[in-house]
Order: structure tokens, then C-alpha cells, then sequence
């Protein structure tokens, strides 16, 4: 009976998860509007359209790596794509209004001052070849605005109101669901484009396109585990959101969640699952997701309580310590810290995150609530904590964890000991490779510079370390420093001398970084200069991780705010920088990636991943962390850098250095 009652609870939540799947597929249908019919058109017509303009004008932009880029584009296009776009999205068009918009564009974009003459002239030439091709109706109408002139339009052409149909209903049945948090557990993947709800109309990895692509059951397996984890959203944080819109507190997009957040108030929520070309996972629930920001990690807890058992209650305190931001310290003092936090009496009065905020400073604030807060609801309760049950989500975070993955791959010692790689105990200092890297650039450093650097220490070294362990340039971390300083309202001129310090700080204290992604450049350039375009390696859980960049600026059409990819029926050339770039990053991230799924697999219980944070039950948390250190051995015992370097078809580099991956399994801090 038992048996049956499970089968039948199954398939009635199979069914209500169809249910709630097609009502987002239906609402991603509905979105589909003249907007998008317009982009389709023009993506299709525009190179076909009469050219009643000749020659080229420069257009200015910003490319995918926020670098500014100027190219040439033919005129006739442009004003196509202006002119044909706003038609179409508007459904009417007069002489007047494309003069108006014209005159608008080519300021905006061009800098250019159009006189009136000049852009009625323009205007004339295209409204009347809107008219030949039957696009716009050549009869008058006043459009419901008045009977004067001046609000005479033409409208869309029955005829074209008839291709717009069939193009909105085209683009309809290509379109996924609109991604939010779903009520039922998902579907389980089988293949590329089989899970989540019958009519999800995804895709497990973004860029597969075909059903038969194989994908390793282990991959699937950690997929579905991950999104069969229900979530219930904590209640102190429906009350920090209840708070947050009724003190107008935070940005547009922050509101929404707060909004968001408090229609999933006692509700089991589940998460699809979905991977990148390079393995890395993603929840997919829109703005809210368990993978977000302070306020989305705090969130989203499990649904279901577990039994805190003899070692609960201690890995409470750690996590609550790290989200005070304790996480420097070892893991014995995090435990006394929480322990005297408690015996003082300071988290008596933290209600709510106001409270946070003015007591814990350096704290992840929402966080750290939901923390407080379940170490208060535990206490009021007493008795032996081991029979005490917890829904709390207890993160564990890497050190840097990309160069955590270098130095096992390199064999580099040094870097391994910056990242705690290395036998450890609960009593020792962990590493702060931030702080290392922020001093050494310091002490290197003429003395305006080293205060500089001093200034700000850790915090500012951050991004550019960890940008560095994923194959960043100089030029990007150089942009990112400079970008930090004008936000503190210092020198941002600085930003190139402070880049380059730490650069060289990270090579001389983490010389895994450029081992690594200089073996890697070199073999890339000779893969691409040999006519090589894609790369593809197999990581240890049989993941097919893949790398190819086009230069697709060929085949787009850049006019400011108006956009779009064109078919010229030439193959676009291989983006040679980029793929030389992304490869180290791409590399690493595919490892990291392997590492969670395998952990993922390796336990038998509730856990969410943050790419270089795991999440457990108080109870489960030990356990985790000896499934992240011995997997962490278990996925540098794979050879995927042979892998990769029997693709690029060259030798694959022989790293010597004392450093092997089994040394992490006594360490206390390679993740923590």
C-alpha cells in the first residue's frame, strides 16, 4: 500500500508540474509580441531590402568585453533597420514620425545634427518603398489621434499584419518557458532537449542541439538531484522584503525580488537545472534562485528539516561565523567567536536585518540573519541539539577556486599552500591568498603606490585574483581595479599601476596561474594556426566540454540601440583572441564544474551549488566536506588535460612540482 501511495503521490506531482510548465511555456508564448516580430523580420529581409542609400558611415559600440570598437556599416541598412524596426513595432508610420526618429537616431548615434529637409527627405525615400512592397497601406488614416495632418499615418498592410502572424506563431514555438521557481519537482533530464515538463522546450545544455547528443548518466544524475532539492523561503526573509519595499530601500531589480519573494512564502519550491557548454550548472527560476546574491542565497532554504546529529550544531556556528564574516580565522576560533556571541548575549536582539547591519557590519546581512536567527529558534528549544532537526542551507567555499584546480593540475606547491590545499588542521590560519597578494604587491611597490594598495588590502585584491585564477588579462584586471578605485572615489588613473602590481605579486605567490594558461595559449595558437576552430575535452565524470568563438560582427548590424545578425552567406571567421583567451578560464571552470557534479553524486543526501560553494543540512555537513575533499583528489585523477591536448592534436605539457592533489584530503580549509 505504502508502494502505491508513493507511486500515485508521484505521478500526481508529474502531472501538476506539466501543469505549472505549460503555464510558463503559454507566458513565454504570450511575450512574443511585434517586438520580437520585428527583430526575426529584420534579421531575415534586411539584406534584401532596396538599397535607396549608398555608401558607409562609421558606427561606434562596445564589443562583448566591454571594449569600445568602432566599424563601418552601409548606410542603406541602417536606415532600413531605423526606419522598417519602429514600423513594425509601432504598427503605423508617417513621413513626419520617420523624419522625427531619424533626426533623433542620427544625433544619438551617428552625432550627427540632420536638418529637418535632410531627414524628411530620407524619410520620404523609405516610407514610399514601405509602400511599393505592400509593408504599410498607402491609404490615410487619422489612427484614432484627430483629423489633422500632422496625425495622418499609414498602417501595416493587411497583407503584412497576415506575415507577422505566422512569423509571432514561428517564434512561439521555439520559445522555453519563462524560468521561475516551480511548485512541483521538474522532470528528470534524459537527453539534451527531455526534461524539466513535456512542453519546457529546453535545452539541458545551451548550443546541443540534437536529441541523440549523448550525455554521461552521471552528468544526469547530478542534474536531477540537484533540481529534485525542494526549497522553502525563510521567513525572516519575507519579513527583510516586506521591510525593504516599505523603507524603499535598494535598485529597481531589487524591489522586484523583494516583491517576487513574497508570493513563494510557504511553498516547497524546486529548480530546473540547466549547463553551459563548459559544464557549469545553473538554477533556473529567473531572478530568484539559490545561486544569487546574499539576499537569494539566504532566501532560498531547504524544505525539508534533518536531524542536526552530534556535529549540527557545530557546523551552524562555522556557517554563521562565515556569513559574519569570521572566515579568516581558523575553524576553531569561528566556533569560540559564535560561542561567546551566544554566552554575551549579542544575537538576543538581532530581529531583523536593521539589526544586522548595525551590530555585524561585515557581514553577508541576509545571510547572516537566517543564520541568527535559526541558532535563536535552536537555543529557545534546549535539550540535546543532536535531536534537534534544521532546514538550514550550511555553505562551504573554496579558496580561489579556480587556482585551487591549477595548482593540482600544475603541481605547483606554492599555489596550493596560498589556497589551502594542504594538510591543515581546525586549528591553523587558513590562507588568505587575497591578503597575500594585496601585501606582496604592496611591499613591492614605490611607497604613494603601496599606501594605495595598503588603503584598501584584501578587498581590492579580490577581484583581481580571482578573476586571474579563470585566465583573466592584464588589461581587463587593470580595468577592474580602475573601476573600484572611482567607486571609492580615489585616482581610477591608478587602476593600470595597481593591476599590474598585483599581476605580479599573483605570479611570484601563485605561479600556477601562468603555468597553466600559458601552456594553454601556446597550444591554442598552434591549434589555430593549423586551421583548428573547435575544441572539445572530456572531463572526469564524461562531461564533452567544448570551446568556439566566431567573430559574428560580419554578420551584425549595428545602428545605437538598433541591432541585428543577418545572414551575408559567408561562414564567419574563428574570434582567434577569443578563443585563445577563454581557453584557460573555460578549462578550469569545466573542472570545478566536474568536481560539484561529482561530490553531487558522491552524496546521498540534500545539496545546493553555488560553482565554488556547496550547501548541506547542519547534519550532512562533515559529511559533505569529506565528499568535496575526496572528490576534489578523485577529479584531478582524471586526465583531462590530455583530454584537451589530444584534441588540439599537440603534447600535453608535463608539469612537474611537488604538489599532489591527495595532499588535500587533510585539509581543513580547501573548502570551508
Amino acid at each position: 500500500m505504502n508502494t502505491l501511495n508513493t507511486i500515485t503521490a508521484s505521478i500526481i506531482s508529474a502531472l501538476n508540474s506539466d501543469t505549472q510548465v505549460s503555464a510558463l511555456r503559454d507566458e513565454a508564448e504570450q511575450r512574443i509580441g511585434a517586438r520580437e516580430v520585428a527583430r526575426s523580420y529584420m534579421s531575415t529581409n534586411l539584406t534584401e531590402l532596396p538599397e535607396l542609400m549608398t555608401g558607409f558611415t562609421m558606427i561606434e559600440y562596445k564589443d562583448a568585453r566591454g571594449e569600445d570598437q568602432a566599424k563601418s556599416e552601409l548606410k542603406n541598412e541602417l536606415i532600413w533597420l531605423v526606419t522598417l524596426t519602429t514600423t513594425i513595432e509601432t504598427g503605423f508610420t508617417s513621413v513626419t514620425l520617420l523624419a522625427s526618429i531619424l533626426q533623433h537616431w542620427a544625433k544619438e548615434t551617428l552625432n550627427v545634427d540632420w536638418t529637418l529637409d535632410i531627414a524628411v527627405l530620407v524619410a520620404t525615400k523609405y516610407h514610399a518603398a514601405m509602400t511599393a512592397l505592400d509593408i504599410i497601406s498607402a491609404e490615410l488614416t487619422t489612427n484614432g489621434k484627430g483629423t489633422a495632418n500632422e496625425y495622418d499615418v499609414n498602417m501595416l498592410s493587411d497583407e503584412f499584419k497576415a506575415f507577422m502572424g505566422y512569423e509571432a506563431e514561428a517564434l512561439r514555438k521555439s520559445a522555453s518557458m519563462v524560468c521561475r521557481p516551480l511548485d512541483n519537482q521538474p522532470m528528470d533530464w534524459t537527453s539534451n532537449v527531455d526534461g524539466v515538463g513535456i512542453d519546457a522546450n529546453m535545452q539541458l545544455i545551451r548550443g546541443k542541439v540534437a536529441k541523440g547528443d549523448a550525455i554521461d548518466q552521471r552528468v544526469l544524475d547530478a542534474v536531477n538531484k540537484l533540481q529534485a532539492v525542494a526549497f522553502r523561503v525563510s521567513p525572516a526573509i519575507i519579513d527583510a522584503a516586506h521591510d525593504c519595499i516599505d523603507n524603499n530601500i535598494g535598485t529597481a531589480e531589487e524591489m522586484r525580488m523583494y516583491r517576487d519573494i513574497i508570493k513563494y512564502a510557504d511553498k516547497d519550491l524546486y529548480f530546473p537545472v540547466t549547463m553551459d557548454k563548459r559544464g557549469r550548472m545553473y538554477y533556473r527560476g529567473g531572478l530568484l534562485t539559490p545561486q544569487g546574491t546574499d539576499f537569494c542565497k539566504a532566501a532560498f532554504q531547504f524544505a525539508e528539516a534533518m536531524p542536526l546529529g552530534k556535529t549540527g550544531l557545530q557546523a551552524i556556528a562555522i556557517h554563521t561565523a562565515n556569513a559574519l564574516g569570521h572566515d579568516k580565522v581558523s575553524l576553531a576560533e569561528r566556533q569560540q567567536i559564535i560561542t561567546s556571541y551566544i554566552d554575551s548575549g549579542s544575537f538576543d536582539n538581532i530581529n531583523d536585518h536593521f539589526d544586522v547591519e548595525a551590530n555585524f557590519p561585515g557581514a553577508d546581512t541576509f545571510q547572516a540573519l537566517v543564520a541568527i536567527k535559526e541558532l535563536q529558534r535552536l537555543l529557545a528549544i534546549g535539550g540535546n541539539p543532536a535531536n534537534l532537526t534544521s532546514a538550514l542551507v550550511c555553505h562551504q567555499d573554496g579558496t580561489c577556486n579556480g587556482l585551487q584546480h591549477m595548482a593540482a593540475i600544475t603541481h605547483d606547491l606554492e599555489t596550493a599552500i596560498t589556497v589551502n590545499c594542504v594538510e591543515s588542521s581546525i586549528m591553523d590560519t587558513p590562507s588568505d591568498i587575497y591578503g597575500l597578494v594585496a601585501a606582496d604587491a604592496a611591499m613591492n611597490s614605490d611607497d604613494a603606490l603601496a599606501a594605495l594598495i595598503n588603503k584598501y588590502g584584501r578587498g581590492m585584491a579580490k577581484n583581481a585574483v580571482m578573476i586571474t585564477g579563470y585566465g583573466a588579462g592584464e588589461e581587463t584586471v587593470c580595468k577592474n581595479v580602475a573601476k573600484y578605485l572611482a567607486e571609492k572615489g580615489e585616482d581610477f588613473t591608478q587602476g593600470t599601476a595597481v593591476g599590474q602590481a598585483y599581476l605580479e605579486a599573483i605570479a611570484r605567490i601563485a605561479g600556477a596561474v601562468n603555468k597553466l594558461t600559458d601552456a594553454l595559449k601556446g597550444r591554442v595558437l598552434t591549434f589555430i594556426g593549423a586551421g583548428g576552430e573547435k575544441v572539445t575535452w572530456t572531463t572526469a565524470d564524461g562531461f564533452v566540454a567544448s570551446t568556439h568563438y566566431t567573430d559574428r560582427e560580419q554578420n551584425r548590424v549595428r545602428a545605437g540601440n538598433f541591432n541585428v545578425t543577418v545572414d551575408r552567406g559567408t561562414k564567419c571567421p574563428l574570434d582567434d583572441v577569443k578563443t585563445e583567451g577563454a581557453m584557460s578560464p573555460n578549462f578550469v571552470h569545466s573542472i570545478d564544474a566536474a568536481h560539484l557534479r561529482m561530490v553531487v553524486n558522491a552524496c546521498n543526501h540534500s545539496l545546493v551549488t553555488v560553482h565554488d560553494s556547496i550547501g548541506s543540512h547542519a547534519g550532512t555537513y562533515f559529511a559533505t566536506a569529506k565528499a568535496i575533499r575526496e572528490q576534489f583528489v578523485e577529479v584531478h585523477a582524471y586526465d583531462a588535460l590530455g583530454s584537451l591536448c589530444d584534441s588540439l592534436g599537440v603534447r600535453a605539457p608535463r608539469f612537474k612540482g611537488e604538489y599532489n592533489a591527495v595532499q588535500a584530503l587533510k585539509s581543513s580549509y580547501i573548502f570551508s
